[in-house]
């Protein structure tokens, strides 16, 4: 029965030349690949046990080194202590290996101690290398066969300060014999542990291909998208560990498949919530894919999916710019097309997403057509505002030219009425950038520690003798002092508009009450109460519009802008406070609140 093979295997067998894989599969079926088991165990156990001997070697030489310089400098500071007419004498024991050889030098190079040979048999070694090193730089080393005793041996020397050189050698055969010591038992104990290493790799491939097969059948049924099958390996070796991570993989497989249709849910809730209408439509026109807002804008609301989207949206423009786009580049999105549909202005946007589908995206833009229209009603508005006085200054001045300026009373006369005009296009040029900065966040508050009541009564006082003129009283109730943090320019122009509205549109004999007070640690509340002719119910929406005048007759003869009303409540916003009123026909009162924290406290945002 032949044996079966590891993926490894089965892939070196598929891919082999057609002309081999014959032989190929036999040789290995039929058990070849235990001898290439067996010959990778063998080349790896060469290499280790080379790789061992190397590393021995290394050690051996070091250590045998770094041993015979310690020797060598023991014994030369031993001799050093010697007089040197002594020194021949010495022939007692030395702190040396019994394999190891001492020579002691003269300044000569005369040998005058050696423990191994004759000193009459003995040339001049000041020759030797280790010697010449050693007179050099005062430490030699060398390995060489000795000329007298022709053996290889190491040798080190060290020069001593008068001239001598103690000289320590050792035979490298010791070396050799210590890395041999050393080797065998490393070279025996790895050979043991890879053979018996590839017998326990054996045994545990043949226990284990049967568990390869069944994880690789849980492999195969993910990779058939059925996500419910798990390895069933029990135990903590890696095979099982494997099985545990294909069914921990198994479990995140499913949950990203739920995690995706939970995403593609999320985006569906998405497109849904957004206000453009978008849709996808398919290379046969169909809507596959509508959002509520395009449901809204499109169909009012009705379902148009699988609809073909020209039955509820038959814009010809938006049918146009689809049929140029998919006969020409289809990568290229078309935007700006402008159309009317249901009575709203949209804008739309094509734009190919693959496979044939376009994305269909609407901009309703009837708000933007309003604000235009508002843009273009405050331009007419600003131009009558402004031909009226100019008409008038130009009228007086031609009257001037023409012969009046003879007449000093009518001259003068002509010159005030054109101080009027032209003082009333400086107050209204004023009043529209001032409305112009604040709609566009240029206006920058410079906030700082002031006493309110001063500052209302200061604007009180600029308006007293406007007020006494129409016979109108003013009167301010306020706390002694008010300390607040806050823009004194914001809080006067606030003030001294809404008085002035409050006494031009009073009636004779009439009064206007001023209250200030703080409502509460970080907001004051400051009134402005009249007995004027009230607001009339159907205009009182639309008091804070520009240029809206309740009495335009009024208005207009006290110097009125009809921009007053509209600055405040600009000011008051850009302050986060708020504005009210309440009117009736025997007067109006207008309440603002603003938060404005004490001197030293926070400033709200």
């Amino acid at each position: 029965m032949s044996r079966p093979i590891t993926p490894v295997v089965q892939f070196v067998v598929t891919t082999a030349p057609p002309v081999v894989q014959g032989w190929w599969r036999r040789f290995l079926l039929g058990g070849g690949w235990l001898m290439v088991t067996a010959g990778i165990l063998v080349g790896v156990t060469a290499f280790t046990l080379a790789y061992q001997y190397d590393l021995l070697v290394s050690v051996a030489n070091r250590d045998f080194s770094r041993k015979l310089t310690a020797e060598t400098i023991l014994v030369a500071d031993i001799i050093a202590r010697v007089p040197p007419a002594e020194r021949s004498k010495l022939a007692g024991p030395m702190p040396l290996d019994c394999d190891h050889r001492l020579s002691v030098l003269d300044p000569n190079g005369k040998v005058i101690v050696d423990t191994a040979q004759d000193l009459a048999a003995l040339d001049n070694h000041n020759d030797r290398p280790e010697v010449i090193e050693a007179r050099r730089t005062g430490f030699g080393m060398s390995r060489r066969i000795s000329r007298s005793m022709q053996r290889e041996f190491v040798y080190s020397a060290k020069a001593l300060p008068d001239g001598w050189v103690v000289r320590v050698s050792a035979l490298s055969e010791v070396e050799f014999r210590h890395v041999i010591e050393g080797w065998w038992p490393l070279a025996l104990s790895s050979s043991l542990v890879i053979v018996v290493a590839g017998l326990v790799v054996a045994l545990q491939w043949l226990r284990d291909h049967h568990r390869f097969g069944e994880l690789a059948g849980v492999a195969r049924a993910f990779a058939a998208g059925s996500l419910d099958r798990r390895a069933g390996l029990l135990g903590t070796d890696a095979l099982a560990r494997l099985g545990h991570e294909l069914n921990r993989m198994g479990d995140h497989l499913a949950a990203s498949r739920a995690e995706l249709a939970s995403k593609q849910a999320l985006l569906d809730s998405a497109l849904g919530a957004l206000s453009e209408g978008v849709a996808c439509i398919d290379r046969l026109d169909r809507v596959v894919f509508a959002n509520a807002a395009y449901r809204q804008l499109a169909a009012g609301g009705a379902e148009v999916l699988t609809q073909a989207y020209y039955v509820h949206f038959p814009d010809a423009a938006v049918t146009g710019a689809l049929e140029a786009l998919r006969a020409g580049d289809p990568s290229r999105p078309v935007d700006g097309i402008a159309c009317e549909h249901r009575r709203r202005h949209l804008v739309a946007t094509l734009a190919p997403v693959g496979d044939g589908v376009v994305v269909l995206v609407l901009y309703d833009r009837t708000d933007v057509k309003r604000l235009e229209a508002i843009r273009r009603s405050f331009v007419a508005s600003v131009s009558h505002e402004f031909k009226t006085p100019l008409t008038s200054i130009i009228g007086y001045t031609d009257t001037l030219l023409d012969g009046a300026l003879e007449d000093e009373s009518a001259a003068r006369q002509f010159a005030e009425k054109i101080q009027l005009h032209a003082t009333r296009l400086e107050v209204l040029v004023r009043d529209v950038l001032t409305l112009s900065r604040l709609e566009q966040g240029a206006w920058s508050p410079l906030p700082v520690d002031l006493d309110l009541v001063p500052l209302v009564a200061a604007v009180v006082d600029e308006h007293r003798q406007v007020a006494v003129d129409r016979r109108v009283a003013l009167s301010v109730q306020a706390p002694d002092e008010l300390p607040v943090h806050a823009d004194p320019e914001l809080l006067r122009q606030i003030v001294a508009n809404l008085l002035s509205n409050a006494i031009r549109y009073n009636r004779t004999d009439g009064k206007v009450v001023i209250r200030v007070a703080r409502t509460s640690e970080d907001r004051i509340r400051i009134e402005v109460e009249d007995t004027g002719i009230g607001i009339p119910n159907e205009v009182k929406g639309r008091i804070f519009e520009r240029f809206y005048r309740v009495d335009l007759h009024r208005s207009r003869a006290s110097g009125g802008t009809g921009l007053g009303l509209a600055i405040v409540k600009h000011m008051i916003e850009s302050m986060d406070g708020s504005i009210d009123f309440v009117s009736s026909p025997q007067g109006t009162t207008f309440t603002v609140e603003l938060p404005l924290p004490p001197p030293g406290g926070d400033q709200v945002p």
